[in-house]
Formats: C-alpha cells, structure tokens, sequence
C-alpha cells in the first residue's frame, strides 16, 4: 500500500579509473506481473549511471524496465548486485531501455529524474534524502497514535 507493491530496492555504486558507476534495481511483490507476447513476467526498474569525479558531473544515465522470469526473479529478489556477480548462473533479465542521457548532468538533476523514474517508492526517497516522504511519515504517526490507544479508545 505505501511502497507501491515494491519488494526491494537494490543499490550499488563501483568505481574504477576516476568513474563511480551506479545500479539500482527496484523488485516489486510477486503479486505484480506483466504478460508479454503471451509469456508471464515480473517487472523490475532498473537504473544505470556513472559520475565523472573529475569532471564533478555525470557523463551517462540510462534506464530501463527488466522482465524477469518466475525463476529469475525468486533468484533475484532475495539477492544483492553483489550476490548476482559471484553466482556462476548469472541472471540476465529481458531488458527495455526506457530512456538514456549521455553528457553533462548535475547531480541535483540526476537525482530528480532517479525520483521520477522510481516514483511512488519512498525507498528511493529515502536513499537521496534520509527520510520518508512527509506524507508517509503522517500516515506511519497516525497508526502509531491508534495501535498506543487502550481498548475501545478512539
């Protein structure tokens, strides 16, 4: 209900060579599945970017939606960016690219379009900004100020 049915959100950043890469990948339940060309899936958003430390910008950005296989995505699910480079059976989703940005971008603007591409999802809100949205934080204190109520109080 509040998370958009979303599973997980799985963050990386590498660097190598003065470019610090970025992947995220957001999972959502298993309730929520897409038919394609009669083929069931489970989508998935995935994000990609790098960052230029010497240029103090981002060079590329790119996303796309990932389709994963009943099998793939229980694979996936419980598992990092991390987990999913050692495993020898790597899992490589259907993929769609969505958008891509090639050239300067402010990291203020980057994070905005990583908003908007994860929109509904207060995790990705919460990785840029520390905290949950305003109004999921006076949803999560109305709940609290009922469950502390006694019986039959309103």
């Amino acid at each position: 209900m509040f998370f958009a049915d979303a599973y997980c959100l799985d963050i990386k950043w590498s660097e190598s060579d003065g470019i610090k890469s970025f992947q995220a990948l957001e999972m959502k339940t298993e309730s929520v599945r897409v038919e394609v060309e009669g083929q069931h899936y489970f989508p998935a958003r995935y994000l990609h970017a790098e960052y230029d430390l010497k240029a103090d910008c981002f060079r590329h950005f790119d996303g796309a939606v990932q389709l994963f296989t009943e099998d793939e995505y229980f694979q996936r699910r419980d598992s990092d960016f991390n987990m999913v480079m050692k495993n020898s059976a790597h899992i490589k989703a259907r993929s769609t690219k969505v958008f891509k940005i090639n050239g300067p971008l402010r990291t203020k603007d980057w994070v905005e379009f990583c908003s908007q591409f994860l929109a509904k999802n207060p995790l990705a809100f919460e990785y840029f900004t520390g905290e949950y949205p305003k109004r999921l934080t006076e949803i999560i204190e109305k709940i609290r100020k009922r469950s502390s109520l006694p019986a039959g109080g309103s």
